[in-house]
């Protein structure tokens, strides 16, 4: 390669990260950083005030996010619906108020279909992924406090704190999903300062918080810039645009591209709310070290994980009974709830019942994967198998094992609802059964 191609080279992805970067301050995620950066400013300008003050700062500053980021109309009907919502929970006694909030957690799930498509429109031109995302994490929030108070007898929370925790401005967009319990148990004193030792501890542990907003960002901007650049190819030609190779890399490339971008998010949120004196909780432990399925589901979107198994598993019965249909049951609910997230950004005429099988089938091979892990660890086959093997070569094969798992299932989660499960199927069977030939052939073996 000369030097004028190298040079070229070069000034062609100087050129590409140039543009990148200025598509990038107009999308969704680039607002929410500058607005919720605005907004952590001014939430920090409250720390003279009170709890009770600054908390009801901290309110309205949501509320403003929200009316930034999606639209002054559909703001007015979210924050009419969070004081309805918690009105017939706290003020309408026994099964009135039970069955007027629950009418109200479904109308949520219908939502687009009623408001007017004029209403989405505003300062973003994501506002429809913003809604979607938001009510996602939204709905979560809200049916978890439905449940505490009516069906668990959990103490009441005040207004100000109920609001707070479903419309935090950090946390709204994409989660990490705390409940208004988990919000009240991780609120700090805030950041008032009453002496220059304070000021110099917030100091102290602001730093360390923003550099953590500022690596998020570099993190979604890599994501979204270098990784799975080989999907629109990978999906049209059912991983026949490929080798098997490069497939393969690109299975474990949508593994990472999904994790730096998530993680991203949540990097952001976590610093935005720790800065405003919320212990906001972590969203991910290092799930590439998960040595089986069931491990990697308690390090990956550890919130909507926990949510899910207090307000789904637990109750369907947890361990105590049917304990395979309740796994199951928890993973289809998982792909159904990325399935109404799809819906509300695509609508029901790009987004048919038949796409939705993607989601479905990611959400069971999940399910059947945690089960065959329980399985294992109890079997006795395991213990021979592995019988005086050395403990780091056995953990090492482990995390292999549930790594490639886990990648090869994210297929159909990031499948085009455009197409078929016909691609999916095409694309794993060049993963498993070409890989599988190829590697019996080049050992000798007779097929």
């Amino acid at each position: 390669m000369t030097g004028a191609s190298v040079m070229n080279l070069i000034g062609g992805e100087l050129w590409d990260l140039g543009v990148g970067i200025f598509e990038a301050r107009h999308s969704l995620f680039a607002r929410v950083v500058l607005y919720g950066a605005l907004a952590c400013a001014l939430g920090i300008a409250l720390a003279p005030l009170g709890r009770r003050g600054r908390e009801w700062g901290l309110v309205g500053l949501s509320v403003a996010s929200l009316a930034l980021l999606g639209s002054l109309p559909v703001t007015a009907v979210a924050l009419a619906f969070s004081l309805a919502f918690f009105g017939c929970i706290e003020r309408v006694p026994g099964r009135a108020g039970t069955f007027a909030a629950s009418a109200l957690a479904l109308l949520l799930l219908l939502y687009p279909a009623f408001l007017p498509e004029a209403w989405f429109t505003g300062n973003t031109s994501h506002i429809r992924e913003f809604w979607a995302f938001a009510t996602n994490v939204w709905w979560l929030r809200c049916v978890a406090y439905l449940v505490d108070r009516r069906s668990r007898g959990v103490a009441p929370r005040t207004l100000r704190e109920f609001l707070l925790a479903t419309l935090f401005f950090p946390t709204f967009v994409n989660g990490p999903i705390e409940t208004t319990e988990q919000m009240a148990a991780s609120r700090g004193s805030g950041p008032a300062v009453d002496t220059w030792a304070d000021l110099r501890d917030w100091l102290r542990a602001a730093g360390p918080l923003v550099g953590r907003l500022l690596f998020g960002c570099l993190k979604v901007m890599i994501g979204g810039f270098y990784l799975g650049r080989a999907s629109d190819l990978v999906f049209a030609t059912g991983g026949g645009g490929v080798t098997v190779e490069r497939l393969w890399l690109w299975v474990f490339e949508l593994y990472f591209q999904f994790y730096i971008v998530f993680s991203g998010w949540t990097d952001v949120a976590v610093a935005l709310g720790r800065l405003l004196g919320f212990a906001t909780m972590e969203n991910f432990d290092r799930p590439w070290r998960a040595r089986s399925v069931a491990e990697f589901w308690r390090r990956w979107h550890i919130s909507f994980g926990v949510w899910l198994r207090n307000y789904v598993y637990i109750p369907l019965g947890g361990n105590r009974r049917h304990v395979a249909l309740n796994v199951l049951a928890v993973f289809v609910a998982s792909g159904l709830w990325h399935v109404w997230g799809a819906l509300k950004v695509l609508g029901p005429g790009t987004y048919p019942p038949s796409a939705w099988l993607g989601f479905i089938l990611w959400g069971l091979a999940n399910g059947l994967g945690v089960l065959a892990a329980r399985w294992w660890n109890d079997s006795p086959t395991r213990s021979g198998l592995f019988r005086g093997v050395a403990a780091p070569l056995r953990h090492a094969a482990a995390r292999a094992m549930a790594f490639i798992f886990v990648s090869i299932a994210w297929v159909p989660f990031f499948l085009p609802p455009w197409l078929g499960l016909g691609s999916c199927g095409e694309i794993l069977w060049r993963l498993l059964f070409e890989t599988s030939w190829r590697a019996a052939r080049k050992l000798g073996v007779p097929l």
